[in-house]
């Protein structure tokens, strides 16, 4: 079942709001694979399962679009600041939790690129800290949303 749910964005160029679509929909996939992790993480009785093959494509997807979204975002606004100031209320707020959780995102991916034999090499402790770092990022992401639909 769909619920529809109206939004009320308040920016200065409603260009950005395109942009700002755009790193929502990459939330969006971290959002689905960051709930279902968690319930199998809760579930002691459940084997993890998450991430799947289709999961790890859909971030190296996600990654690849965000990678163009904040390029776009520089391109237009010269840094992702002026893209937040172009913003008011609570879209701006939003728009702030949306970059952090992206940036977040894309900057452990990287990082996880840049190592030497790739995930399989990388620090443990440095994967967990960094995916407990996006997922409180999924989580305030998702309660900013709430404040923006309220209005």
């Amino acid at each position: 079942m769909t619920e529809e749910i109206d939004v009320n964005l308040q920016a200065k160029n409603p260009s950005g709001i395109k942009l700002l679509n755009r790193l929502y929909d990459g939330h969006l996939v971290l959002n689905d694979i960051g709930v279902r992790l968690d319930e199998q993480l809760n579930n002691e009785n459940e084997e993890l399962t998450v991430p799947t093959q289709e999961d790890v494509n859909n971030l190296d997807d996600t990654f690849g679009k965000m990678v163009q979204t904040f390029g776009d975002i520089t391109n237009a606004y010269g840094n992702v600041d002026t893209f937040a100031d172009n913003f008011a209320g609570t879209t701006k707020d939003f728009a702030e939790r949306l970059i952090t959780e992206m940036a977040d995102f894309n900057n452990g991916i990287a990082d996880i690129g840049d190592t030497e034999g790739g995930l399989e090499n990388y620090d443990n402790d440095k994967l967990n800290d960094w995916i407990n770092q996006v997922m409180g990022d999924i989580v305030a992401t998702n309660e900013e949303f709430n404040t923006l639909i309220k209005e």
